[in-house]
């Protein structure tokens, strides 16, 4: 009985270390027009500004750019968000009609297409590897 209880406990805790590792990145990379760099800034920290009054934290959205001096010409800004599941993403896309009202906006708007074209953007949710 002893060892059986004990192989219970064991499954029961694998199980749960199995689920929680379920780690995730939305990674993007793309190009920013400096002309609408200003504007892209603006509706970057306003989401960011959204998740946090939900309770995702400071800056869930972390941008990156390449320095002045680097020669790539392509993919100069890195765009990064960490996930703890696949419905932690969906909760951090279903957050209010506030953060919907302001992705509908950047749709209709003169950035879409930092997004829309896969010659400025190259997106991928991936997940952590453990071996």
């Amino acid at each position: 009985m002893k060892n059986l209880l004990i192989l219970f406990v064991f499954i029961i805790t694998s199980s749960s270390l199995y689920s929680q590792n379920q780690e995730r990145l939305s990674v993007h990379y793309m190009n920013i027009p400096d002309e609408q760099y200003e504007d892209f800034m603006k509706f970057h920290n306003k989401k960011n500004e959204i998740l946090e009054k939900a309770g995702f934290g400071k800056n869930f959205y972390k941008l990156y750019k390449v320095k002045d001096s680097d020669k790539a010409e392509k993919y100069r800004y890195f765009l990064i968000s960490n996930y703890t599941s696949d419905k932690h993403y969906k909760m951090t896309h279903d957050v209010s009609k506030e953060l919907d009202n302001l992705n509908n906006d950047f749709w209709d708007s003169d950035l879409a297409p930092i997004f829309e074209d896969d010659e400025n953007h190259i997106y991928r949710r991936v997940y952590r590897i453990d071996e």
